[in-house]
């Protein structure tokens, strides 16, 4: 036998053994999109953030943890929430981005998008009673983008007649993560 044929034979034996393995190193390759699960969007990520704060940090009950018993997201960005004017006045968000804030607030009472916001609300109530559930309606503004990187986002949640919150979060990356790190402009209180 040559050496020639020799080399070649354990050439295609190493080739051989290589593609035999079992380990394949699926979920070991961050770019694997077959395993891993897929980043969530900045928009969802922005909009989560501002959600988190203003039920759990700014609720109108000033108290932790929040007596909010469900979120009703108006499906749509509504340019006036922080004036707590909640109507959508945009088109209904994308369902990849309504799956992925509805993923995000696992750790937050549930929460279902609505179109018609007035199905679940009795605006004569009082207190934590104008929104079926003890629930609130809440509105989202579209993200303002600014010079500085923040992100500006108006929030707006209705809970009744007398109970109510309006205002715009300014959000950084901060660490990886959008964070609320203040508010810009006026705040409104029922």
């Amino acid at each position: 036998m040559s050496i020639r044929t020799v080399t070649s034979a354990l050439v295609l034996a190493a080739a051989l053994t290589g593609c035999s393995s079992t380990d394949t190193g699926a979920g070991t390759d961050p770019l694997d999109t077959a395993t891993s699960t897929p980043v969530p969007s900045e928009q969802s990520q922005i909009y989560s953030a501002a959600l988190h704060h203003l039920i759990l940090v700014d609720n109108p009950f000033a108290k932790a943890p929040t007596p909010v018993g469900y979120i009703y997201i108006v499906d749509g960005p509504a340019s006036r929430s922080s004036e707590m004017s909640i109507a959508a006045d945009g088109p209904q968000f994308d369902t990849d981005l309504k799956n992925e804030i509805t993923a995000r607030a696992a750790d937050l009472p549930p929460v279902e998008f609505v179109a018609d916001p007035q199905l679940h609300t009795e605006p004569a109530r009082q207190g934590l009673t104008g929104v079926d559930n003890d629930g609130v309606l809440v509105g989202l503004s579209p993200l303002g983008r600014q010079d500085d990187g923040t992100v500006h986002v108006g929030a707006g949640l209705w809970c009744g007649r007398d109970c109510g919150l309006g205002l715009t979060y300014v959000l950084d990356h901060v660490d990886g993560r959008w964070t609320v790190t203040g508010t810009t402009g006026p705040v409104v209180i029922s």
